[in-house]
């Protein structure tokens, strides 16, 4: 198998990523267009969590490459949760916040869970488990989407007074970075195997000939490679996060009355 093979039949047929877009399309043509879902992070969300889950990205991280099983983790917890946040919050914004709005309302419970997200699932035993379990390997990407949403809620509120102040957001965003990058150093400079199975993949598809010989990615480069995406990429997601917080600060006289 070549490279183009790999990106044309590493496809697969995911129940979660047709129930998502399943159920999208139903949000989006019933009640989507009465509330005002904005369609253009709406559709993004969707098109990238079908990427991460699909496409030979979640193939991979299926228990080939630890590469792969990181970039799917970081799509599934920062980028899929703030664009389908951003693309629902006008039809969220006359709900009330009930006892789980409310627990999102608490920072620290969801600074915890986005974070833990990501630590929790590079647990040797949890990380090899989810990648040996069909089932635990869908408990992980479910949980990573529920953790990620709320994580980002704080920060994506579709109510001004559901989100934390601009200077708190940013420490909120900030902190979260330095917690991932330690994570990332970790990984990337531990000599001990992060999740073993990957070192050792059952190569039902035939892919590991190319990856190993072809891509010269070798178990330990490939754990490498999969430290720097949660080092470098993560912490430039956090930054546009931050970015976006500061921009209201300035763009709102009423945010910095708040703040001064």
């Amino acid at each position: 198998m070549d490279g183009w093979g790999l990106l044309t039949s590493c496809w697969r047929f995911d129940p979660l990523a047709i129930a998502v877009c399943l159920a999208a399309a139903i949000a989006y043509l019933a009640p989507g267009r009465r509330f005002g879902i904005r369609p253009l992070p709406f559709t993004l969300a969707i098109l990238i969590l079908v990427l991460a889950l699909a496409s030979p990205i979640g193939q991979l991280a299926d228990g080939y490459l630890f590469s792969a099983h990181m970039l799917q983790h970081l799509l599934l917890v920062l980028v899929v949760p703030p664009l389908a946040l951003l693309g629902v919050a006008p039809a969220l914004r006359a709900r009330a916040p009930g006892r789980v709005g409310r627990l999102l309302l608490r920072p620290a419970v969801t600074w915890g869970l986005g974070v833990g997200a990501m630590w929790l699932w590079h647990e040797q035993t949890l990380c090899n488990a989810a990648s040996q379990s069909a089932i635990i390997h869908r408990v992980q990407e479910v949980s990573l989407l529920v953790m990620g949403t709320a994580f980002w809620w704080p920060i994506l509120a579709p109510r001004e007074e559901w989100r934390l102040q601009p200077l708190s957001g940013v420490a909120y965003l900030f902190t979260a970075c330095v917690a991932c990058t330690l994570l990332g150093v970790l990984i990337t400079f531990s000599p001990v195997e992060v999740c073993s199975v990957f070192a050792h993949p059952v190569d039902r598809l035939g892919v590991m000939p190319l990856v190993r010989d072809g891509w010269g990615l070798t178990a330990e480069k490939d754990q490498q490679v999969g430290g720097l995406l949660m080092w470098v990429p993560a912490c430039l997601v956090y930054g546009v996060g931050i970015l976006g917080v500061l921009g209201r600060l300035f763009r709102e006289p009423s945010v910095i009355g708040e703040v001064s």
